[in-house]
């Protein structure tokens, strides 16, 4: 698609800052940490479970440097890992920052050089044409590798024992995409990772997606690139075992807003959403485009494939949480989302397809997932985080990413269980371990990390997954303050040789 070309306006002048703003972006919940560390022996309440052996790696924003520009968005720190190593019953903590280029330069200088969220116009002309990506948002364990993701670059190789950077993956130099989703999906049939990359060129203003399949050890073996209706931002998609879904929300992009210094995405209600299904192992030809009113979703819990009708559970509100041309930023009661299942049926023509609500009134949701063990296939279970508005929260934590209840769904009955955390604490993404390689479909734990408010602490939460309603199992206290990560994985310690 033709882009206009608009030259960009002289550059702001910005002195380098030594103190983080006082502003709802970097206080509360949203506090900074920038702590690297080892802990040894966390302090447990509870019964770790002992056959709960390996290492929980979780991936978030935490910047090195105060904001360039005054002030940012919480999604635009440099990426921190952390490993929580459970092992016999007993847990250990390591964090360290992902030694992006963007990192390295900045820690050189002493001071923030890159600007606004994803706008290079805005940096400081000395890092013209360095990687911005942060490696900030999701961690994938494929092939024997880990990773640390973010979907405007490459992933970042880690040692998954020490978690040093190891440098950047471009498959063995055979993906031509410079760009690279944080929510690849894992294939437990073939082993394979599936993945995609939007503006894929690399280009800030490019559209083009290009598809990738990975197989199990790793070799790249597709890329497939195609152009959506618009440039959007796609966060999570679908993917499953004979398709691919693409979700084109009205959180669009605009080439002359970014040159001008102004926001990478903008809500646009005046734009539908685009749905596009395709073969897995398709080609551009064979998408089929669906559509419907304006909608957004940050994240998906799963996907299958039931014959002709291709069906995407998802989290989706009316609105995103985002302002729009006038500024303008919905309420609660246009933002928050719910779990939803979008159904495209195939065989039949036009462009309509099914919607039918999963989830309760009242409890919204997000950072959903299945059983592993079950992506890409019918499934019966999900888990995930969920906001109960019933219950008051600490002012300070309704600041940040705030989820105060983990839940489960039984997709064949209906039937939800969740166990709220209480006025004085949040959640984060809750993730969920099998017991075993072969324990029945839903049976393991579900670990997730809460934060203490206004004890500013850390809590590692296991349950049951069988008894979510219960509360945890055991809890591992974290003696400092985990600013809150976006997603995380879990490694079996029979595949981590030396942790």
């Amino acid at each position: 698609m033709a882009q206009s070309v608009i030259a960009p306006g002289p550059r702001p002048v910005f002195e380098p800052r030594t103190r983080f703003p006082q502003t709802r972006n970097f206080t509360g919940l949203n506090k900074v940490s920038r702590i690297e560390c080892d802990v040894y022996d966390l302090e447990i309440d509870g019964d770790m479970p002992v056959d709960l052996n390996g290492a929980f790696y979780r991936c978030g924003p935490d910047p090195q440097f105060p904001p360039r520009a005054g002030d940012d968005i919480y999604i635009n720190g440099d990426g921190m890992v952390s490993m929580l190593r459970i092992i016999g019953g007993r847990v250990d903590l390591k964090t360290r920052y992902v030694r992006t280029d963007k990192f390295n330069v900045e820690r050189q200088a002493r001071h923030a050089l890159f600007g606004e969220y994803r706008n290079p116009y805005t940096d400081d002309p000395s890092v013209a044409g360095v990687d911005r990506t942060t490696a900030n948002t999701s961690i994938l364990w494929h092939g024997g590798k880990l990773f640390a993701l973010k979907e405007d670059g490459r992933p970042h190789i880690l040692d998954p024992v020490t978690l040093e950077t190891l440098g950047k993956w471009d498959f063995a130099g055979r993906m031509r995409s410079r760009t690279f989703t944080a929510h690849p999906k894992l294939d437990p049939v073939s082993g394979e990772v599936v993945a995609f990359g939007y503006s894929a060129k690399g280009d800030e203003i490019a559209d083009d997606i290009a598809l990738l399949i990975a197989a199990a050890n790793g070799s790249l073996t597709t890329e497939t690139w195609f152009l959506p209706p618009y440039q959007s931002m796609i966060h999570d998609w679908g993917a499953t075992q004979e398709h691919v879904i693409f979700p084109v929300y009205p959180m669009a992009a605009d080439a002359g807003r970014l040159r001008a210094g102004g926001p990478r995405w903008q809500w646009d209600a005046d734009k539908p959403t685009y749905v596009l299904v395709m073969p897995r192992l398709g080609s551009a030809e064979d998408i089929r485009i669906f559509e419907g009113p304006p909608s957004f979703s940050f994240h998906t819990m799963n996907a299958f494939t039931e014959g002709s009708r291709v069906h995407l559970d998802l989290n989706v509100a009316p609105s995103a949480p985002f302002p729009d041309a006038h500024g303008a930023i919905p309420g609660v009661e246009k933002t928050d989302q719910y779990l939803t299942r979008w159904t495209f049926d195939l065989s039949k023509p036009g462009r309509d397809f099914e919607t039918r609500r999963l989830w309760p009134d009242g409890l919204s949701t997000d950072f959903t997932e299945p059983d592993p063990r079950y992506m890409t296939r019918p499934y019966r279970y999900g888990f995930m985080a969920a906001r109960d508005r019933s219950f008051p929260a600490h002012p300070e934590l309704v600041k940040g990413i705030y989820f105060n209840t983990v839940g489960r769904i039984d997709h064949e009955t209906g039937e939800v269980e969740t166990w709220c955390v209480g006025q004085d604490a949040a959640l984060q993404e809750p993730l969920f371990v099998p017991r075993s390689h072969d324990a029945p479909e839903g049976d393991g734990y579900l670990l997730t990390v809460l934060n203490r408010w206004p004890q500013e602490t850390g809590e590692l939460a296991v349950f049951d997954s069988r008894q979510i309603s219960a509360g945890p199992v055991a809890i591992a206290h974290i003696p400092l303050f985990q600013r809150p990560v976006f997603h995380s994985a879990w490694v079996e310690a029979e595949d981590l040789p030396g942790l």
